[in-house]
């Protein structure tokens, strides 16, 4: 078991099979976009493969997908195909922004996958294409339909929290309650050093959610990320999630680690040390070696990440961001 100074047992692996992307979401790319990883320091497939299953070997139950976009990635079904294959046991999961979906979905199932989330940060096309720089809002919406409609799924829908989320609250609301599915928001993370935005603390949100109908906490898992709520709203249930991680930070139950797209393994969102295990997978290390490696990595994770907000709560910035984008380490 992967267990770090701090006693906390890491059994979640987020594995970015990308840095490309569809869309040019401003929250996770810059204007100017990024530079992209080189083609020849990206994993090969049985390479995710190979890495996925001595992070099982090391009590890692569940696995997350992820980019940029991980459907854009040329052999993601070969990568999904393999390890469920080779590992039946694991929990497979996919964070999409949904507009492949609906070419995807079939062999997403067969393949193993049965967590989804799907990206919505807005009801609004306009503002979608506003914040993503693409016109897909149509897209999305009618693939999370299909995805709802296979009823085996477990689907959530999450929007970043932003000031205009707040203003949509009802449209969002409107929308999907009553739908077996998750409404989650979460709290925009300042990744980048130099990143400046008006922060939105999720306290604003449940007050917001309060007013709109009966809102009540559920008791999660300790190494549950998100508050959960149960939200009556016009008569219907709809599950609520909130994700805090700048003003409640659950860093003391994190059980969470990463894998980028070019083998680059960080144990926190925010920390500075970059593990190189592609360095060592395509070197003369033996995977006892790597493993070795490996739990030396996580014994030395810090106790929580550096952001530092503003006195009233409005204004954040990470102390230790070592990235230019999101996109390039997989949210």
């Amino acid at each position: 078991m992967l267990t770090d100074n701090f006693l906390r047992k890491h059994t979640y692996l987020r594995v970015s099979v990308t840095d490309r992307c569809n869309l040019r979401c401003r929250y996770c790319m810059p204007p100017e976009g990024v530079q992209l990883v080189p083609h020849d320091e990206v994993l090969r497939n049985e390479e995710f493969v190979n890495l996925i299953g001595i992070f099982r070997s090391l009590g890692v139950n569940k696995v997350r997908f992820t980019g940029g976009e991980p459907l854009v990635r040329k052999g993601i079904m070969d990568i999904l195909h393999d390890t469920h294959s080779l590992y039946p046991e694991l929990v497979l999961c996919l964070t999409t922004n949904g507009i492949l979906l609906d070419e995807y979905l079939d062999d997403l199932k067969i393949n193993g996958v049965t967590k989804f989330n799907i990206s919505l940060d807005s009801m609004n096309r306009d503002r979608f294409f506003d914040i993503t720089g693409r016109d897909y809002f149509e897209t999305v919406i009618k693939n999370i339909e299909k995805t709802l409609a296979d009823g085996t799924l477990d689907v959530k829908v999450n929007a970043v929290l932003m000031r205009e989320t707040l203003t949509e609250i009802g449209d969002f609301l409107d929308y999907f309650a009553g739908r077996n599915i998750t409404l989650r928001f979460i709290e925009r993370m300042p990744v980048t050093e130099d990143e400046k935005h008006e922060f939105i603390p999720s306290d604003d949100l449940v007050e917001a959610l309060s007013s709109r109908g009966g809102l009540v906490r559920k008791t999660t898992d300790r190494s549950d990320v998100s508050q959960r709520f149960d939200l009556t709203y016009k008569g219907k249930l709809l599950k609520i999630g909130i994700i805090p991680p700048v003003t409640h930070k659950f860093c003391s139950d994190c059980n969470r680690l990463r894998l980028t797209s070019e083998g680059l393994m960080l144990t926190c969102l925010h920390s500075t040390a970059r593990y190189n295990l592609r360095e060592l997978l395509r070197g003369e290390s033996t995977e006892e070696e790597i493993k070795e490696f490996i739990e030396e990595a996580v014994k030395n994770k810090w106790g929580s990440h550096k952001i530092e907000c503003s006195s009233d709560n409005k204004g954040c910035r990470s102390l230790t961001a070592g990235v230019k984008a999101m996109s390039s380490i997989g949210g």
